[in-house]
């Protein structure tokens, strides 16, 4: 008999290559790219965008993983040190949803590429245990004004250091955002966006500041509003425009506040400077304020002058009168005072009614 032949099985099965590391990041790059597109045309602005983004970058240091390669154990471990910081549930929970869009985003629209590159499916890092609902306590009313005798250490602080300082300059300009922030409850971002024609002493009694920048509802553009110099706002800014701009440059036009280096003044050193400040002060960490805190301490000083709920919506440019209430601290005895400020338009009424029935 012939030699038998030898059979053997040949496996056309073949050993599946992965992405390297450096394409690995390159290939996150471009899909976090291409949700930042997806996002524009969603109708978000370019910061809500960029905030989003720095969420996302800050999730992945703490994990040290890849987008697609993150659990529920890298989840728990980055909420934990969001309570750490002591972030409000609020800002917690717009991390959450950040990172759960993002990760949804790709479940939609990249989850099949995904799988053929790392046989791996886009993670789901949300259960019961973890997830941040939307709660009644979701809002900042807990946001405590600073106390009066706090600002007037503070004010008093800042105008002695406008008589001592060597850049007398900067001191002069820091003092008038803050004064801003107090007398007018604009946002930070709004005061730094301001040009010096957005100040029109022409209008209503005093004038009017227009607010290009304002804060639009979840992520739907800047909404633009007119809100009146009070409480002498006028005569401060008229100061500033006309002693201490010139400090920073010879042009009359273009941004109301500016840098040292002749450029539009950034918000974050704004908000940086006031918390220096105060530290340079010798401010306690329980009396040290924040722009935010300023703020509330305007919407807290108009509703105890009377200003109805409606009115001080508009003045701070909110879009629900829900969260205006959630502004508000008046003291305890501001029920006195308003029952007090009621008899008293009573009397006149009832005073007048009489004059005209003689």
């Amino acid at each position: 008999m012939g030699k038998q032949p030898i059979l053997s099985v040949i496996s056309n099965k073949q050993e599946m290559k992965f992405p390297s590391y450096e394409e690995s990041r390159e290939y996150q790059a471009k899909l976090i790219g291409l949700w930042e597109q997806q996002q524009l045309v969603l109708g978000y602005t370019e910061q809500t965008i960029a905030l989003g983004t720095k969420c996302l970058s800050e999730f992945l240091d703490v994990s040290n993983k890849f987008i697609w390669e993150v659990s529920m154990v890298d989840a728990d471990k980055f909420y934990l040190g969001l309570v750490g910081r002591g972030l409000a549930y609020s800002t917690r929970r717009k991390y959450q949803s950040t990172i759960s869009t993002f990760l949804e985003y790709l479940r939609t629209r990249h989850s099949h590429e995904i799988w053929e590159k790392y046989r791996i499916q886009v993670p789901n890092l949300l259960d019961k245990f973890n997830r941040y609902y939307h709660r009644k306590d979701d809002h900042n009313g807990q946001v405590i004004p600073p106390k009066p005798d706090i600002l007037e250490r503070f004010w008093d602080g800042m105008k002695d250091d406008m008589k001592k300082a060597r850049k007398y300059s900067t001191v002069a300009r820091d003092y008038t955002i803050f004064r801003m922030l107090e007398l007018t409850g604009l946002r930070t971002h709004e005061i730094i966006m301001m040009d010096v024609k957005d100040c029109r002493f022409d209008l209503g009694d005093k004038g009017k500041l227009h607010v290009r920048f304002g804060k639009g509802s979840k992520g739907s553009g800047y909404k633009r509003r007119w809100v009146p110099m009070l409480d002498d706002v006028d005569i401060l800014i008229k100061w500033y425009i006309e002693r201490i701009r010139p400090l920073f440059t010879s042009e009359n036009e273009g941004p109301l506040f500016l840098s040292e280096s002749g450029v539009r003044l950034n918000k974050h050193t704004a908000r940086r400077a006031l918390t220096r400040r105060q530290e340079k002060m010798g401010f306690s960490k329980e009396e040290i304020f924040s722009p935010h805190q300023l703020r509330h301490s305007f919407a807290t000083r108009q509703t105890e002058l009377g200003v109805d709920l409606l009115t001080l919506k508009e003045l701070l440019g909110h879009a629900d009168v829900a969260t205006t209430f959630n502004y508000s601290n008046p003291g305890s005895d501001h029920l006195e005072k308003r029952v007090r400020m009621a008899q008293e338009k009573w009397r006149k009424q009832l005073l007048n009614f009489s004059k005209e029935g003689e």
